[in-house]
């Protein structure tokens, strides 16, 4: 079977050792900021976004607050899909950590392209 629909972990926040701070750790480790994707798609966003730029604390502490309440009311929930989830970041992010907001949208964008390409 190819790499296309074999599946890994990503972390919607990386690079790892950017997100070091207690903060950063707990929303790169938030439950929603982490998707199983095909290694080919995996390997297709690490080859073209090298790092997310990691948001002031109060940015993390805000949007960890809002995925929380988002959460609670059904507004995301755990089968959401990857295309879903940077959706609702970008959305977070765009006008408080519009580097951050940026890094997510190459990522959107990549997983666009992915699923539409013929398979």
């Amino acid at each position: 079977m190819s790499a296309r629909y074999h599946n890994n972990q990503h972390h919607l926040f990386y690079i790892r050792r950017s997100w070091s701070s207690k903060k950063s750790k707990q929303l790169r480790s938030y439950h929603y900021c982490i998707v199983s994707i095909p290694v080919a798609l995996h390997d297709r966003i690490h080859a073209e976004v090298q790092e997310v730029p990691v948001p002031r604390a109060s940015s993390i502490d805000s949007a960890i607050d809002q995925l929380d309440y988002l959460s609670r009311y059904g507004a995301i929930k755990p089968t959401d899909n990857i295309e879903k989830r940077l959706g609702v970041l970008v959305a977070l992010f765009e006008c408080v950590e519009p580097e951050t907001a940026k890094a997510l949208r190459q990522q959107l964008r990549i997983v666009r392209e992915f699923y539409r390409a013929p398979r």
